[in-house]
């Protein structure tokens, strides 16, 4: 215990005072370069090191990781705004492509989510013991490939860290996994590249579709309204759309997300859940609505009717499953339909509403699949039938358990409230904003969701926590060890913080959004 607490203390401390003396907003010093490849060094030394080192090196990785995103949280400069820490090196300067990197608020929040459940992830896997040297470099890389994604303002270096990340995924899933393992990463897989075929396409759209012939987010963004014309844009949106709505299990091409949760191992579930699959909404927000504004207008108000079926169907289907890690994955697909709701609203609570979603999700959805795994490891069961009494003889996992339980609800004080709270409020202010709107009808059938979330929450913390004690040897097992509760205890203040007190996060992604929303002429 005391090792682990001095190895991330001092991990994370001498990083974070070398960092915040050379850091600054112009971007002399690389550190979104190194935001990337801090997790490649974690895999590259996982190698080298004989085993035995591999749960400490990546342990100390994830720290570092940690101090560079609360430094760049701390060094952005919201009073400027716009893309900082920008890095702009010509890769194929005839083909115009580049290696450029850079974060405006919106990207900030997405960079302190990676780094939270990198973190996090690192302690729960503490347990492996299959192939540890493997499973820790798959671990870091796929950490890679996602945070060079969220990153990247070049398409083409964001296709290509996206793709990064979901071969470690299949491995995690089909080695380490559980049940159906080969057929869930197999599914999972096959249905990411099926979304990632329509991003390209996409991509190469606006690249060829303009005179410029640019990859570059920014300058794609800038001339949408001038090189692409409404009917491209028309056209191509919604391709767009179905790319990145994949990634976040847009309904009906959600159902890599239940079997790919259910078979993955604790904290490749928590990456997928947490960072990967909001990957999808932001990507919609950063790629599809800021270069095809025309597109977004025309299209996310009918789009939004999915979204609904999104949130309303798989709240039904966590209501009715009898495995504990399938309820939490439905859950996450209802909750990345909250995500696209609210991006679909184009009005600025809405916006703002789905970023803090994104980041809340990613930061709850980690901590429910984590507390799920500590309590398959004492119960060896995830069935809900043999469950039950659990409070009382895993007080503290079960009490965590409970805290995140009410997080996914929605509970006030906690960060999914707040989340929710602005989506719902900018989907009414969008279908009562005069004329008839499609709102009008969503933003009310939308809280149905709400409802059947509360429903499925609360019987699932009353069958899994309370009542009788199903088996007698629950009796026996002891509560979660240090190395287990602190990461879950970890996710669970970040939770606390954002519900409690959200105006510095919502301030870091206003400006961003409202940018965004005067571009598309949205409702601010």
């Amino acid at each position: 215990m005391l090792a682990i607490i001095l190895t991330i203390l001092l991990s994370f401390m001498s990083s974070y005072t070398v960092l915040s003396r050379c850091i600054d907003s112009t971007g002399t010093f690389p550190i979104l370069s190194w935001f990337i490849i801090i997790p490649f060094l974690s895999s590259l030394l996982v190698l080298v090191f004989e085993e035995k080192f591999s749960k400490w090196i990546t342990l100390i990785f994830a720290s570092i990781e940690l101090s560079v995103a609360i430094v760049i949280f701390q060094a952005y400069d919201r009073l400027k705004g716009g893309f900082q820490f920008v890095q702009d090196i010509p890769w194929l300067k005839n083909f115009g492509i580049h290696y450029l990197l850079g974060v405006d608020g919106i990207s900030v929040m997405m960079v302190i989510l990676t780094s939270c459940v990198y973190f996090s992830g690192a302690l729960v896997s503490w347990s492996i013991q299959n192939r540890i040297k493997e499973y820790f470099v798959l671990f870091s890389l796929l950490v890679a490939g996602v945070a060079g994604a969220y990153v990247s303002l070049d398409l083409f270096f964001f296709f290509l860290f996206y793709e990064f990340a979901v071969l470690p995924m299949y491995l995690l899933v089909g080695i380490w996994g559980s049940g159906k393992k080969e057929y869930a990463a197999m599914k999972l897989t096959l249905l990411l590249l099926f979304g990632s075929a329509f991003m390209l396409v996409g991509f190469l759209a606006m690249y060829f579709g303009s005179h410029v012939h640019s990859f570059d987010i920014r300058v794609l963004s800038q001339i949408s309204q001038t090189a692409f014309s409404p009917k491209f844009q028309n056209i191509w949106f919604p391709i767009l759309f179905l790319g990145f709505g994949v990634i976040s299990a847009i309904f009906p091409f959600h159902t890599w997300s239940p079997d790919g949760y259910g078979s993955a191992p604790t904290a490749a579930s928590m990456l997928h859940a947490g960072v990967l699959k909001t990957l999808g909404g932001y990507s919609i927000l950063r790629v599809a609505v800021a270069c095809m504004p025309e597109g977004a207008k025309h299209w996310l108000p009918w789009l939004a009717i999915l979204t609904v079926i999104n949130m309303i169907y798989a709240s039904l289907a966590a209501m009715k499953q009898t495995d504990l890690k399938y309820v939490a994955a439905y859950s996450s697909v209802a909750h990345c339909g909250y995500v696209l709701f609210g991006i679909c609203t184009l009005q600025i609570y809405g916006l703002d509403g789905a970023v803090i979603q994104m980041f809340s999700h990613g930061i709850v959805a980690a901590l429910t699949f984590a507390s799920i795994g500590v309590i398959y490891g004492r119960a060896h069961t995830r069935e809900l039938n043999k469950l039950g009494g659990l409070a009382a003889v895993l007080p503290i996992i079960g009490g965590i358990f409970l805290a995140g339980s009410m997080a996914n609800l929605g509970l006030p004080g906690l960060s999914g409230f707040v989340g929710e709270f602005l989506i719902f409020l900018g989907a009414f202010k969008s279908g009562f904003h005069g004329g008839f709107s499609i709102f009008e009808i969503l933003a009310p059938l939308g809280l149905l969701a709400i409802i059947l979330t509360a429903i499925y929450v609360l019987r699932i913390v009353q069958i899994v926590l309370f009542g009788p004690v199903k088996d007698d040897h629950f009796h026996e097992i002891k509560d979660g060890s240090f190395v287990e509760i602190l990461p879950l205890m970890f996710l669970l203040i970040v939770s606390l913080i954002i519900g409690v007190y959200p105006k510095p996060f919502i301030d870091l992604v206003n400006g961003p959004v409202s940018t965004l929303i005067s571009h598309v002429g949205g409702i601010n």
